[in-house]
């Protein structure tokens, strides 16, 4: 009876273990659209978005170049939304993350040249 007891315990873990488990990975890909992976590239689109609106607001970029930052931004969102209908894959993750990557380092170039370019209008007007 013992034996028989255990066994069942055994069977009944397993049977709750394989779909939790099924939830987070299949055939290979991984459920990061709503996982706190997925959930961090919505937080870190929604910091940079945030941050571009502060630079334009306080003029450090121009609206040209806010715009055009946000449109990269609202791509990669986009390319998100579609990678995440059946799950990411490791790749499609790093992939979204290189992206990201790359719009914030277009965001301090472009904060860079908008202060140089204010620097040398001062220096005109003197």
């Amino acid at each position: 009876m013992r034996k028989f007891l255990i066994s069942a315990a055994l069977i009944s873990a397993a049977a709750i273990a394989v779909p939790a488990s099924a939830q987070y990975q299949q055939q290979g890909r991984y459920d990061h659209g709503y996982g706190r992976a997925g959930q961090g590239i919505e937080r870190q689109l929604d910091q940079i978005e945030d941050r571009i609106d502060r630079l334009r607001d306080r003029r450090l970029i121009s609206n040209d170049e806010a715009r055009r930052l946000m449109r990269h931004a609202e791509q990669i969102d986009r390319l998100h939304d579609r990678y995440r209908r059946n799950g990411l894959s490791q790749g499609e993750y790093q992939d979204l993350q290189n992206r990201i990557h790359n719009l914030r380092q277009r965001l301090q170039s472009e904060r860079r040249e908008g202060r140089d370019d204010r620097r040398d209008d001062r220096r005109d007007r003197w």
